[in-house]
């Protein structure tokens, strides 16, 4: 895991317009090259966000991203998001340790108390990549989305210092 950087911009946002990664990050509009642009200059001025490549250490090949989003330096608190974007990288545990190396950089790091999620019911893979890095579902917020043709639940996870 490194800072998100120039050399992740353009993966990303491939990513960001894939259809079945759409549907599982509740996202509705493609994203144009120079709206994804102007999102990665405003990233330097911004102070209630932290962004993170994913990285394999093999290869270097950047496989995903996670970042801290909506961090509140009062209340000492920020949600979690993730996303593994190449598809041959699922399914090996990359995304459980990707989430606990932001839990290490939140809490020791960053001070930070409680980190928090929210994670589609119909993204099963995210919702075990959660409870394999210490996450525990606190709650589900029933047909809260509509995805595709149908309202979805969204399940609600937390990890406390």
């Amino acid at each position: 895991m490194r800072l998100f950087g120039r050399t992740h911009v353009e993966r990303t946002r491939q990513w960001m317009n894939d259809p079945v990664l759409m549907r599982v990050l509740d996202r509705v509009h493609v994203i144009t090259a120079e709206e994804h642009e102007a999102w990665f200059q405003g990233l330097a001025s911004r102070h209630d966000c932290m962004y993170f490549a994913i990285e394999l250490a093999a290869d270097c090949r950047h496989i995903g991203n996670v970042w801290l989003w909506a961090i509140d330096e009062r209340h000492r608190r920020a949600e979690v998001r993730i996303v593994i974007g190449d598809p041959d990288a699922t399914g090996h545990g990359w995304g459980t340790d990707a989430l606990r190396m932001v839990v290490e950089e939140a809490f020791r790091r960053m001070a930070l108390h409680k980190l928090y999620a929210y994670v589609l019911a119909i993204n099963p893979r995210a919702e075990r990549a959660f409870v394999n890095a210490g996450f525990t579902q606190v709650g589900r917020l029933r047909d809260d989305r509509w995805s595709d043709d149908r309202f979805v639940d969204v399940l609600v996870f937390e990890c406390l210092a």
